[in-house]
C-alpha cells in the first residue's frame, strides 16, 4: 500500500496532518451528492445582486476547495459564502465569488506550480471575468491559510503591471485568515513526505519558513500596502488530533506586523477558522462584521457617487415613462395598515411557496382571490415586504377604480417597466438607450407598451428572477389584454413570477382559465385564513375602547370576530367607530349598523349590476335566497329551490351567481352559496334602500315558505301508502338536495310571512293533512328532534300573525293549533323512538298519542298496530306520580341522569331521568332534607339533622360522612367544595378534592360591623348562589341581607319597596337567586302573598304582584321561576319579567319542594307521599331559542292535572288466555277483557295493595298477597251470562314471618303452593294451612321456585349458582344441580322454563344484586339436566295423584341426592352479549320467541334456537313510552299468544299487531369458545346495536 493511501482528502492544512490508523485520525465528512463537494476550479460567481458595489473573492489555501474550505460540512447550507452571505442585508450589494486551483498535495500530480503561479492565475481571471473586468466596483479578497499568499502575490502582480492598473486600483482590502506570512513548521514536514512518495510540489516548498519565495513576498509586499487595507485574524488554539495537538500557523506568522494592519484573534484552530456551524458561531460573527465594516464604509462612497447618477437616470425615464416618482405611497399605506404578526400564514401556502422558489412544476401566474374587504390589498403588500427581505428584485401595482391613474393595464405596465428600471442597471439603461433614440410610446396603448417596452425591450435583457405583484386587477377597466395578448403568450423562460390578486368575478375566472393549468395557479382567500389576522388587529385596537373591563373587552372582541365574516374593512371601519364610542348601546348600534364607509362600495356594486340587461329575475331570486336563508345553501340546493321559486332550471347556476353577483353573493370551497359580508345583508335589507334589487323581508319570507311548502306538499314528500315502511327504508336518497333545507326552515320563514298569503295558507294545511309524517321522518334522521319543537313554536307565532287577520275558527287554523301541541308533545315523548327509527312515525308511533290529539287522527289506512284499553284521550303534562307507601316525601333533586326523591324514612329512592324508572334506593339513616347532585360527576350528597352523606350513585357507596352543622338549611357544591348552611349563621364547607376534609366555618352576619360573629336572629329564608357567589338571608323584621361569598363580607340589603320608599321588613317565606351568572337578580316571596323581582346589586325592586307562592325553585339557565301556591298549585313565571307562562293545579296536598331538571325541560314537586314529574309542553317550546317569532308574546296555559288514584300493581294472565287479573294498589283484585283491555268486574279486595297475584294451571283458583303478607284464595267460575267470576273464597290467611313474599308458586297436582321471602321458604296446602318451613339465615339471595318440566309431582328451586330439586310430597330434597353460571353481584330476577320443540329449556334472568331491576345477565339451561329417575317418593298422595303417577314415565338416576349433577348453560357467550340489549324479559309468544324490551324502550324478540356464534340478532318491534312505567320498579306486563299487555295506571294496555313490525338488530359476539352443538360455557360478551 503506498503512502497516499494513508491520507483522507480534506481542503485545509488541517488535513495534512490527518493519518488514517494514526492518532491524528477523523471521520470522514459525508455530502450532500454534488458532484465535487471540494469545489470547481477558477473564479465562479456564487451571488450577483442587481447593481454590485463591491466584489468579494474567496481563496482557499493548500490542500482545500472553492467550497470545501468555506463549508462546515458538504451540505451546501453550511457553504457561507453562498448561502449566508447573499442574505444578510449588510451584503445586499456585494458580488460574491470563490476562485479554486490546484492544491491537492496528496492526489495532485507533480507540477512546477508555486505561489507566483496560483497568484498569477488568480489576476488573470479576474482580469478577463465578465463580471470584474470592466466593472468599477471595488474588491476585497479574502485568503485562507496558503491562499492569503496567493492574494498577496496576485496584488503585487497587479501592482507592478500597466496591463493591470486599472484592476489594481479596484483593490480594496485583503483578509487574511491563518495565513503563514513567515511560514509554516508543517510544511517542511509535507515535502518530507512527499519526496519519500518520489512526489514534488513547490507551493509545499514555498511554505517553508526558510524558502525565498516566502522572504520575497513579504519584502516586495511592503512597498504596496499602504494603498489597502489589511485585516489578519490568526489562530489561538491548537488543532487537535488524536494525541496531536499543535498550531498550524502560529500567531506570529499569521500577521504582517504593520502599523496599519489590523489584527484579530479568533477562539478557533486552523481548521474552524473559516468554518462554521451556524450563523450565531462566534467566530462567524467576528469575521461577518469585520467584512460588514468594510463593506459598509466602501458602499458609502459608491453609493454617493451612483445614487446621484441613478437619481438622474431615474427622473428622466420617469418623464419619459409618464410615471410618478410617488410609486411607494399605495405599498406604504398597505403596509402602514398591516399590523405585525399578520398575514404570516400566507407564507406556508404550499402555492406561493412554489411560485416564491422558481419551482419547476409551479405556474408562473399566481391568482390570488377572495371577497371584497377580505385584506387583499395588505396581503399583497405583506408579499411585497416578504419579498424584498430577501433581497430579491419585486416590483409592484396597486389599482385602484375609479382614478384613471391607477385604474388602466397601460399605467400599470409603465410603473413596472419603471420600478424594474431603478433596480437593474441592464433594464434602466436599455430604456435610456430608447429614449435617446427617440422611441416614442403611448402611454395609453397598452398592447405598444407591452410590444416595446417588455417584449423587443426589458425581456431582451438578461435580469435576475423577478417578481410582479399586481393588487386588485377587478378594479382594472381593461384587463382583458392582459390576458390575451400579454399572460397567455408569455415566454416561460424568462425569469418573471406574476402574483395577482382580485374579487373572484365570473369574468376574470375565465381569462384565467383560458390560460391553462400550466400557466396559472389559483390561491383562495378563506375566512379561516384571515380571522386570526382579524383578532390580532381586534386585540390591539380593543385595549383603547371604552369598556368597563377586561371581561367586556374580552366579550366585545370575540362579538366583533363573530361578526366581522373575515372582512378586514368592515372591522377597521368598526374600530374606528366605536374608537368614538362611550356608551354600551352606542357600541351595539354601531356593530350593528352598516359602516358609513362600506355603503358606497355597496351602492356602486349594485349600480354595475343593474347596468346588466338580462338575468335580473335571477339575481333578485338569488338575492333573495342569500339574505333570508337561514344557512347557506349549496349550488345543488339553491338550484332546486330556484325550481320552485322562479320555475326555471339553471345547468350552470354557479357561473351565473358569479357574472350576476359576483361582488355581493359568493360561492366557497364549500360549495355554498352566502353573502360576502353581514353588512351587505343588512344594506340589501334595509327598507330606504331605493335599488330594484332591495329585499323586503316579508315579501322574502313568503317567498321563500311557499317554496319550501310547494316542496313538502309535493310528490317526493308523500307518505308511504301501506305505512308500513320498514325502518330500515330511507327515502332521503330519492330526494331533492333541498329537500333538508325545506325541511328545516320551511317554519322559520313561515313564521315571518304575510298573514293574508291565501295560498301560504293553503299550502301549510295540504302539509299538515297529508305529507308531515314524511317531514317528521327526515327531520328523526338528522338525529335531532329539535326542529320538530321548533316548528311547533314558529306555527304558534304563524296563527298568531293570522288571528290578527282570519278568524281563529277557520278549518286550516285549528288544524295549525292542533299541531301547535301534538309536535312538542312528540318531540318529548317519542324522541329516541324516532332517533332509533325515523320511520316509526307512519304506525308505531301513532296509536300511543291520545285519541283526541291531531296526530292520532290523521289518515293511515295501512296502519295495523293498534293500541287498546287506554282510557286518556288528552295529553298530560304530568310525566309520572311515584307513591312512596313507605313514608311522607321531604326532598327531590334532578341531576344529569338520575332524579332523587328524600324520605322522612331516611331512604332515598334514585329513578331514571330519561324513563323516571326505578334505579335504586339508598338508607342515609336520617329523615333527609336536602339533596344535591354534583353536576357532570357520579356523586349525590343528602343532608339530615345529624348526618351530610357523600353517595357514589352507581355504586351506592357512601364516599364520605360529615357531621352536618346546627339545624342545617341548605345544601350546594361549588365544584369540589360541598356547603351546608347552618341555622346558626355560618357556613360548613369540606373539599372533596382533598378527601373531605373540613374547612372553618364561615359565619355570616346581618351588618358590616363583625365580620366574624354570626348573627343571633334566625334566618327564615336563605338563597345560596355559586355563579354569583353571593347569599342572601331573610330574617323576619328586616330587610334581605346580602353576604359576598367570595370576600366574606357584608354586601348590603335590598327587598321590595313600600310606597314611603323604605323597604320592606315584612317576613319572608321563600327566597331564590337566578342561576345563570349573566342575570343579576333575586326571588323573594313574601308573607302577605307578594312575589317580587329584585335586583339585590342595585337594591331595586323591578315587579312585584300577588301570588302566594310558599316556595320557590329556578331552572338552571335561569329562563323560568317555579312557585307552589296554595294546596296542590304549582305556577311558572318567566324569571326576568314574572310574565306568568304555565298554572297547574293537581292534589290538595301541601307542596314541600319544587326543583328543575338540568336541561329545564321539567321540573318536579313533593308533596305528601308523592313525587310528581311535570312536563309541561310550554317548557319545551320556550327552550328553543328562534328569533323566527320575536316580539310574539309566549301565550298563558293553565290546566287542572287528573288525578290517578289507583294503579295496578299485579297482574296474571288466565291459562287460557281469555282474561286477564290485577291486582291494584287499593287492594283491589279485578277483572279486564283481553280483547278490549277493558275493565269487567273487580272480583274481592285486600286491605293494602295487592304484590302477587296467581293463577293456577288449571284457571280455577286465583291467589293474591297484598303488602302486609295477607293471602287470599278464590276459587274461579265462568258462567255463559257473566263470563268469569270468584265464587267463592277458599281462604284468608296472612304469612307472619316480618319479610315481604316475593313469590307464590301453586301445584295443581299437589294441591299445594309455595310462598318464598328472601329469608324463608313456607309449604302451604289449598286450605290454607302451613305444612313446612325452612329459613334461610344470613343475607340470602333471591330465589326462585319453578315446577319441574318433566313430572307435576317435583319442583326446582333455584338459588345462585344452584339448583334443588323437591318431591310436592314431602318437600324433600331428591336431588341438586350445581350451575356453570357467574352470579358475583347478581340475583336472580326471573326464571322462565318453556319447550322448544321436544326440548324442554329454562331460561334465567339476573339484576343487580340489591340494586337496580335491569336485567344484568341471561343464562340458558338444558332441563335434561335436572332429570329424576326412580326413587320412590316418600310421602304418600291423594288417589288422584296416583293415577297420575302411573301415566307418567319418571326416569331413575343412579346418582343420590347428595351427588349434584352439573350443568353447563347453553349459548353462553351469545346470551350474555344479548343481555347487554335487554332492560326487561316479558315472556315467550305463541311461536316460542322470546319478548323483551330493550335498554332504549322497545319491545324486541329473538329466537334463542336461531342465535349465531360470531354475531347474533334480534328483531325490534316497537317503541312503548317511557312514561308507561315511571315511577314504578318492577315493570308490569305480559304476552298473550301474539299481543303484549302493559300496566298504565289503572288501564291494561293492550298492544295489538305490534309483532308484526320488525328491524333486524345485530349484536357482535366477543370471546365465543364453542364446544359442540350445546353446552356452550359462559364468557364475557360486548354487544353493539347496528
Amino acid at each position: 500500500m503506498s503512502i497516499k493511501s494513508f491520507w483522507r482528502k480534506e481542503t485545509d492544512w488541517s488535513s495534512a496532518t490527518t493519518l488514517r490508523g494514526s492518532p491524528f485520525h477523523s471521520t470522514a465528512v459525508t455530502d450532500d451528492g454534488v458532484d465535487d463537494p471540494k469545489g470547481p476550479l477558477g473564479l465562479n460567481l456564487l451571488y450577483s445582486p442587481s447593481e454590485p458595489l463591491i466584489d468579494l473573492i474567496f481563496v482557499h489555501g493548500l490542500g482545500g476547495g472553492s467550497r470545501k474550505t468555506w463549508s462546515k460540512t458538504s451540505f451546501v447550507a453550511h457553504y457561507w459564502p453562498q448561502e449566508w452571505l447573499p442574505r444578510d442585508p449588510a451584503f445586499r450589494n456585494v458580488r460574491v465569488h470563490s476562485f479554486g486551483y490546484d492544491s491537492d498535495w496528496v492526489k495532485g500530480k507533480d507540477n512546477c506550480l508555486n505561489i507566483h503561479h496560483h497568484g498569477k492565475s488568480l489576476l488573470g481571471e479576474m482580469s478577463t471575468s465578465p463580471y470584474l473586468g470592466d466593472a468599477e466596483t471595488s474588491i476585497v479578497l479574502i485568503g485562507h491559510s496558503m491562499g492569503g499568499l496567493v492574494i498577496k502575490k496576485a496584488y503585487m502582480l497587479a501592482r507592478q503591471g500597466a496591463t493591470y492598473e486599472t484592476l489594481a486600483k479596484r483593490f480594496h482590502t485583503i483578509y487574511f485568515l491563518a495565513t503563514p506570512h513567515r511560514g509554516a513548521d508543517l510544511a517542511e514536514f509535507l515535502n518530507d513526505i512527499l519526496q519519500i512518495s518520489f512526489s514534488s510540489r513547490a507551493y509545499v516548498a514555498d511554505l517553508e519558513r526558510s524558502s525565498g519565495a516566502i522572504q520575497s513576498i513579504n519584502d516586495e509586499f511592503r512597498n504596496y500596502s499602504a494603498d489597502i487595507k489589511l485585516w489578519s485574524f490568526y489562530e489561538t488554539r491548537k488543532l487537535s488530533k488524536g494525541v496531536f495537538s499543535k498550531f498550524i500557523v502560529d500567531p506570529e506568522s499569521a500577521t504582517l506586523g504593520y502599523r496599519e494592519e489590523k489584527q484579530m484573534p479568533m477562539n478557533a484552530d486552523h481548521r474552524s477558522i473559516c468554518k462554521f456551524e451556524t450563523q450565531i458561531d462566534p467566530n462567524f460573527l467576528i469575521l461577518r462584521n469585520a467584512l460588514a465594516s468594510t463593506v459598509n464604509s466602501i458602499s458609502k462612497l459608491a453609493l454617493k457617487s451612483k445614487e446621484r447618477l441613478r437619481h438622474n437616470q431615474v427622473k428622466d425615464l420617469g418623464k419619459y415613462l409618464g410615471v410618478s416618482e410617488k410609486l411607494e405611497d399605495d405599498l406604504i399605506a398597505v403596509e402602514d395598515a398591516r399590523m405585525s404578526g399578520t398575514c404570516e400564514w400566507f407564507s406556508a401556502k404550499k402555492s406561493y411557496i412554489k411560485w416564491k422558489d422558481f419551482a419547476p412544476d409551479a405556474a408562473s401566474v399566481l391568482w390570488v382571490n377572495g371577497k371584497p374587504a377580505a385584506g387583499k390589498s395588505v396581503l399583497a403588500g405583506y408579499v411585497i415586504d416578504q419579498l424584498h427581505n430577501t433581497n430579491v428584485v419585486c416590483s409592484s401595482f396597486f389599482f385602484k377604480y375609479g382614478d384613471k391613474s391607477k385604474s388602466r393595464l397601460s399605467a400599470c405596465l409603465r410603473s413596472l417597466a419603471f420600478q424594474m428600471a431603478c433596480t437593474n442597471i441592464q433594464v434602466r439603461e436599455m430604456l435610456l438607450e430608447m429614449q435617446k433614440d427617440d422611441i416614442q410610446i403611448d402611454n395609453d396603448n397598452e398592447r405598444a407598451i407591452w410590444r416595446k417596452l417588455f417584449l423587443s425591450g426589458i425581456f431582451q435583457t438578461k435580469f435576475p428572477r423577478q417578481y410582479w405583484v399586481i393588487d386588485a386587477l377587478d378594479e382594472c377597466v381593461n384587463f382583458a389584454s392582459l390576458f390575451d395578448s400579454m399572460l397567455a403568450k408569455l415566454d416561460e423562460s424568462i425569469p418573471l413570477r406574476i402574483l395577482i390578486t382580485s374579487r373572484e368575478t365570473s369574468e376574470l375566472r375565465k381569462h384565467f382559465f383560458d390560460l391553462g393549468a400550466h400557466r396559472f395557479q389559483s390561491e383562495r382567500i378563506s375566512i379561516t385564513d384571515t380571522l386570526p389576522d382579524i383578532k390580532l388587529l381586534v386585540e390591539a385596537k380593543a385595549k383603547f375602547l371604552a369598556v368597563k373591563d377586561d371581561e367586556n373587552r374580552a366579550a366585545l372582541v370575540e362579538k366583533i370576530l363573530e361578526k366581522s365574516k373575515g372582512s378586514f374593512l368592515w372591522t377597521v371601519l368598526v374600530l374606528n367607530e366605536l374608537s368614538n364610542t362611550y356608551g354600551e348601546e352606542e357600541i351595539n348600534q354601531v356593530l350593528e349598523d352598516v359602516p358609513r364607509d362600506m355603503e358606497p362600495l355597496y351602492q356602486r356594486t349594485l349600480e354595475l349590476m343593474s347596468q346588466v340587461t338580462g338575468g335580473k329575475k335571477l339575481t333578485k331570486a338569488i338575492l333573495t335566497w342569500a339574505t333570508c336563508a337561514t344557512r347557506p345553501l349549496t349550488t345543488e340546493e339553491l338550484d332546486g329551490a330556484l325550481k320552485l321559486d322562479i320555475k326555471d332550471n339553471f345547468p350552470q347556476l354557479e357561473e351565473g351567481i358569479v357574472a350576476l353577483c359576483g361582488q355581493l353573493v359568493t360561492v366557497d370551497k364549500f360549495d355554498q352559496v352566502q353573502m360576502v359580508h353581514e353588512t351587505a345583508r343588512e344594506f340589501l335589507l334595509n327598507n330606504d334602500l331605493e335599488s330594484e334589487f332591495a329585499i323586503n323581508k316579508t315579501e322574502a319570507h313568503t317567498r321563500i315558505a311557499r317554496a319550501c311548502l310547494t316542496y313538502l306538499t309535493g310528490e317526493e314528500m308523500k307518505p308511504p301508502r301501506t305505512g308500513s315502511r320498514g325502518p330500515a327504508t330511507l327515502t332521503s336518497g330519492k330526494r331533492a338536495e333541498f329537500s333538508l333545507y325545506a325541511c328545516a326552515a320551511f317554519s322559520y320563514h313561515l313564521a315571518k310571512a304575510d298573514p293574508l298569503a291565501s295560498d301560504v295558507l293553503i299550502l301549510v294545511e295540504k302539509f299538515l293533512k297529508s305529507n308531515i309524517l314524511s317531514w317528521i321522518e327526515v327531520v328523526a334522521q338528522t338525529q335531532n328532534v329539535i326542529p320538530l319543537i321548533r316548528a311547533a313554536k314558529n306555527l304558534r307565532a304563524y296563527a298568531n300573525l293570522c288571528a290578527a287577520e282570519r278568524s281563529p275558527l277557520g278549518r286550516e287554523m285549528q288544524t295549525i293549533r292542533g299541531w301547535m301541541t301534538d309536535l312538542i308533545r312528540i318531540a318529548a315523548k317519542f324522541a329516541d323512538a324516532l332517533i332509533t327509527s325515523p320511520s316509526a312515525i307512519y304506525s308505531l308511533i301513532l296509536p300511543f298519542c291520545p285519541t283526541e290529539s291531531t296526530v292520532y287522527k290523521i289518515a293511515n289506512p295501512g296502519r295495523r298496530l293498534s293500541v287498546v284499553g287506554l282510557s286518556h284521550s288528552q295529553w298530560d303534562d304530568r310525566l309520572s306520580c311515584i307513591d312512596f307507601h313507605q313514608g311522607q316525601t321531604s326532598a327531590v333533586c334532578l341531576g344529569d341522569e338520575f332524579i332523587a326523591v328524600g324520605l322522612s324514612t331516611g331512604t332515598v329512592a334514585l329513578y331514571h331521568a330519561t324513563s323516571c324508572q326505578e334505579y335504586k334506593v339508598l338508607n342515609h339513616g336520617e329523615a333527609v332534607r336536602f339533596l344535591q347532585f354534583k353536576s357532570k360527576t357520579g356523586l349525590m350528597a343528602s343532608c339530615g339533622m345529624k348526618m351530610i352523606r357523600v353517595w357514589d350513585i352507581r355504586s351506592g357507596e357512601v364516599y364520605y360522612s360529615f357531621q352536618a352543622p346546627q339545624r342545617p338549611i341548605g345544601l350546594a357544591f361549588d365544584n369540589n367544595l360541598l356547603i351546608a348552611t347552618s341555622y346558626k349563621n355560618y357556613l360548613a364547607s369540606w373539599d372533596l378534592d382533598k378527601d373531605g376534609a373540613q374547612r372553618p366555618d364561615r359565619p355570616w352576619n346581618d351588618s358590616g360591623e363583625d365580620m366574624n360573629t354570626s348573627s343571633r336572629l334566625s334566618p327564615c329564608a336563605i338563597s345560596i348562589s355559586m355563579s354569583h357567589k353571593m347569599l342572601a338571608v331573610a330574617y323576619s323584621g328586616q330587610p334581605i341581607t346580602l353576604w359576598d361569598l367570595e370576600e366574606d363580607t357584608y354586601y348590603g340589603t335590598c327587598g321590595k319597596k313600600l310606597p314611603s320608599g323604605e323597604t320592606s321588613t315584612y317576613r319572608v317565606t321563600a327566597l331564590v337567586f337566578n342561576p345563570n351568572p349573566a342575570i343579576g337578580l333575586l326571588a323573594a316571596s313574601y308573607l302577605d302573598g307578594e312575589l317580587v323581582l329584585l335586583d339585590p346589586f342595585d337594591d331595586k325592586d323591578l315587579e312585584s304582584f300577588r301570588a302566594n307562592c310558599h316556595t320557590l325553585a329556578a331552572s338552571p339557565d335561569g329562563r323560568l321561576l317555579a312557585g307552589a301556591a296554595g294546596f296542590g298549585t304549582i305556577q311558572i313565571y318567566e324569571f326576568d319579567t314574572l310574565r306568568l307562562l304555565y298554572w297547574v293545579k293537581s292534589s290538595n296536598f301541601y307542596i314541600k319542594q319544587l326543583a328543575f331538571s338540568t336541561d329545564s325541560l321539567h321540573f318536579a314537586d313533593i308533596r305528601g307521599s308523592q313525587c310528581n314529574i311535570w312536563e309541561p309542553a310550554v317548557l319545551l317550546r320556550d327552550s328553543v331559542g328562534d328569533d323566527s317569532s320575536e316580539g310574539a308574546s309566549t301565550s298563558f296555559v293553565e290546566m287542572v292535572a287528573s288525578e290517578t288514584k289507583v294503579k295496578i300493581s299485579a297482574m296474571d294472565l288466565h291459562p287460557k288466555r281469555e282474561v286477564v287479573f290485577c291486582g291494584k294498589d287499593d287492594g283491589s283484585v279485578t277483572l279486564y277483557d283481553l280483547m278490549t283491555g277493558a275493565q269487567v268486574r273487580r272480583l274481592y279486595r285486600h286491605k293494602s295493595l295487592v304484590r302477587i297475584l296467581t293463577c293456577w294451571p288449571q284457571g280455577d283458583i286465583l291467589m293474591s298477597v297484598d303488602m302486609s303478607n295477607g293471602i287470599f284464595a278464590w276459587n274461579l267460575k265462568k258462567s255463559q251470562k257473566e263470563g268469569w267470576v270468584a265464587e267463592e273464597m277458599i281462604f284468608q290467611s296472612r304469612l307472619d314471618c316480618g319479610k315481604s313474599i316475593i313469590q307464590v308458586l301453586p301445584s295443581e297436582t299437589a294441591r299445594k303452593f309455595i310462598l318464598s321471602t328472601r329469608e324463608s321458604d313456607h309449604l302451604w296446602a289449598i286450605n290454607g294451612q302451613q305444612e313446612d318451613e325452612r329459613t334461610h339465615p344470613g343475607n340470602p339471595g333471591i330465589r326462585k321456585w319453578i315446577q319441574h318440566q318433566q313430572s307435576p309431582l317435583y319442583m326446582i328451586c333455584i338459588e345462585g349458582a344452584a339448583a334443588r330439586i323437591y318431591a310436592w310430597s314431602d318437600w324433600s330434597e331428591i336431588a341438586s344441580v350445581s350451575l356453570n353460571i357467574d352470579v358475583m353481584g347478581l340475583q336472580l330476577k326471573s326464571v322462565i322454563p318453556y319447550m322448544s320443540g321436544r326440548r324442554r329449556r329454562i331460561l334465567l334472568e339476573l339484576s343487580e344484586r340489591n340494586g337496580s331491576t335491569t336485567t344484568r345477565g341471561l343464562h340458558l339451561l338444558d332441563a335434561s339436566s335436572f332429570g329424576i329417575e326412580k326413587n320412590p317418593v316418600k310421602e304418600a298422595v291423594s288417589e288422584a295423584t296416583k293415577d297420575r303417577k302411573d301415566a307418567d314415565t319418571v326416569s331413575v338416576r343412579e346418582e343420590t341426592a347428595a351427588a349434584a349433577a352439573v350443568s353447563i348453560p347453553l349459548l353462553g357467550p351469545q346470551l350474555a352479549a344479548l343481555a347487554h340489549c335487554v332492560a326487561h324479559l316479558i315472556g315467550l309468544d305463541g311461536a316460542g320467541k322470546l319478548i323483551f324490551l330493550d335498554t332504549h324502550s322497545w319491545v324486541c324478540s329473538a329466537d334463542l334456537e336461531s342465535l349465531g356464534n360470531s354475531s347474533i340478532s334480534y328483531s325490534r318491534h316497537f317503541f312503548v313510552p317511557y312514561d308507561w312505567f315511571s315511577g314504578i320498579r318492577d315493570i308490569i306486563c305480559a304476552v298473550a299468544q301474539r299481543e303484549l299487555l302493559f300496566a298504565r295506571n289503572d288501564d291494561v294496555a293492550i298492544v295489538k299487531g305490534g309483532l308484526e313490525y320488525a328491524e333486524k338488530v345485530n349484536v357482535e359476539v366477543e370471546g365465543t369458545e364453542t364446544k359442540g352443538s350445546e353446552g356452550l360455557v359462559t364468557v364475557p360478551a360486548g354487544s353493539r346495536l347496528t
